[in-house]
């Protein structure tokens, strides 16, 4: 259970860390910056999976392609759901998206495992569990609307809050994709492979369903905005590699949560996914103070944010 705990620990902390490589999107257009990550999530995923687990490709025929439908809709789901979170910042702000988008996933990736497996917490461990998602959301409300004022107020957009729900419904249903395949693990263990081969597996159809999505987005706004002479601007080669470091940072984060979900039993597939978000939003806010983001902004809603969250940490983790 501490080892589970442990790399939930170390998924947060790269889920919080990643977002350092979205800085800019210089020298490439949204589309170019996206397309180009996309393409390198998809060699990262599938790339890791093939070297941990050789056998797969015959894994997946013993299980039927039918098998990974379900991770691949969650996949794609997810991917167009990340370009409504990336357009939904232009119409009410970052910090609102990323508060509304993660309380959202939240709610759906804790719950919708435990509806689609019936396989909810009993006695004092459903009170326990309740407690610790009300205080996450609550968190993530506060951390918002420190973010908010941060940014000069709430910006109004029907458009823009409905774009950040349907983000937070794509980032949730990852959650939903990996715990439909949760059933081959045994069959990984049985050809001795490891509990990581089987984690990345269980991630690559949802990362390529979502990655497919993404970059087919992306290639129409490059034909669209007439932007392709982006990729080859001085200064991409270094962008390209930057990014491919952010892939690797990003995957670890999915793959050390797959992980971690392995070594907590039934309930780490609900409230882990709990636990990992509100730990990347107090990752994430600590970088936002060490890179400058909160100079000269009042800080103690943020504090208080991270507060109730690392309170929601200490009531999940007494289940």
């Amino acid at each position: 259970m501490i080892t589970g705990f442990a790399m939930l620990l170390a998924a947060g902390v790269c889920q919080g860390s990643f977002g350092l490589g979205y800085k800019k999107y210089a020298p490439f257009s949204w589309a170019a910056f996206w397309g180009i990550y996309n393409v390198l999530c998809i060699v990262t995923s599938v790339g890791f999976a093939w070297a941990a687990a050789p056998k797969l490709w015959q894994l997946c025929l013993v299980n039927g392609f039918g098998y990974w439908i379900v991770p691949l809709l969650c996949g794609s789901l997810w991917g167009l759901s990340a370009i409504g979170f990336s357009k939904g910042i232009d119409k009410i702000g970052m910090s609102m998206v990323y508060g509304i988008s993660m309380g959202v996933s939240t709610i759906v990736g804790s719950l919708m495992p435990m509806v689609i497996n019936r396989s909810f917490p009993a006695g004092a461990s459903s009170a326990v569990f309740a407690a610790g998602l009300v205080l996450t959301v609550l968190g993530v409300i506060i951390v918002t609307i420190a973010g908010v004022r941060r940014d000069g107020g709430l910006k109004s957009s029907a458009s823009g809050i409905l774009l950040a729900v349907v983000s937070g419904l794509g980032s949730g249903a990852m959650n939903v994709g990996f715990a439909h395949s949760e059933s081959i693990t045994g069959q990984f263990a049985l050809l001795g492979y490891s509990q990581a081969a089987a984690s990345s597996a269980r991630w690559m159809p949802v990362l390529v369903g979502g990655c497919l999505s993404g970059l087919i987005w992306c290639i129409c706004e490059l034909c669209a905005k007439r932007e392709w002479k982006t990729l080859t601007a001085k200064g991409s080669k270094a962008r390209t590699v930057k990014l491919f470091g952010t892939s690797i940072v990003w995957y670890s984060a999915l793959l050390l949560y797959g992980l971690s979900v392995s070594m907590l039993g039934d309930i780490g597939k609900s409230a882990g996914w709990i636990l990992f978000n509100a730990l990347a939003l107090i990752i994430s806010a600590v970088w936002g103070l060490k890179t400058g983001e909160w100079n000269n902004s009042p800080k103690g809603l943020l504090y208080a944010g991270c507060a109730v969250l690392t309170a929601a940490w200490i009531f999940i983790s007494m289940i």
